[in-house]
């Protein structure tokens, strides 16, 4: 048995994906100067699936919050998100219709195989949740919302 504590994941992650506004400047409508830090997903590797914490930052581009750049999976394979720390939404768009959800603590969020999702922090500060995901699910990033 393995015993992890979502606060050391960001030591004991594998890799590390960081994706800044110049990353993501085509999923905003509006444009801004310099090119920040968007958000930050620390993950691990533990052969059929991985974990993941996706750190989003606080901020906004217009009147967008900062977000993730969404995706959804080739295969249709659930993914499981909860919330750690901040205030933070989830799209989810299945066929033709868009579903917000505000997370609260506490709670899982199993994210359904086919559908398109996003995270997007609403609050001032950091905005950190946990995920699990199988590795055959595979990504489309060409999705849009």
């Amino acid at each position: 048995m393995i015993e992890v504590d979502y606060k050391n994941l960001k030591k004991l992650c594998d890799r590390k994906m960081m994706r800044k506004y110049i990353d993501m400047k085509d999923r905003f409508k509006s444009e801004i100067k310099g090119n920040p830090l968007v958000y930050t997903v620390y993950i691990k590797d533990f052969g059929s699936f991985e974990t993941g914490l996706t750190v989003i930052e606080s901020g906004k581009v217009g009147k967008e919050y900062f977000m993730t750049r969404g995706h959804r999976h080739k295969n249709p394979i659930e993914e499981v998100y909860m919330l750690i720390r901040g205030s933070g939404r989830i799209l989810i768009k299945e066929k033709k219709s868009v579903k917000k959800i505000n997370m609260k603590k506490g709670k899982i969020y199993l994210i359904p195989g086919r559908s398109g999702h996003r995270l997007i922090n609403v609050g001032k500060n950091r905005l950190e949740v946990f995920t699990v995901y199988s590795k055959d699910g595979g990504y489309d990033y060409g999705f849009e919302f």
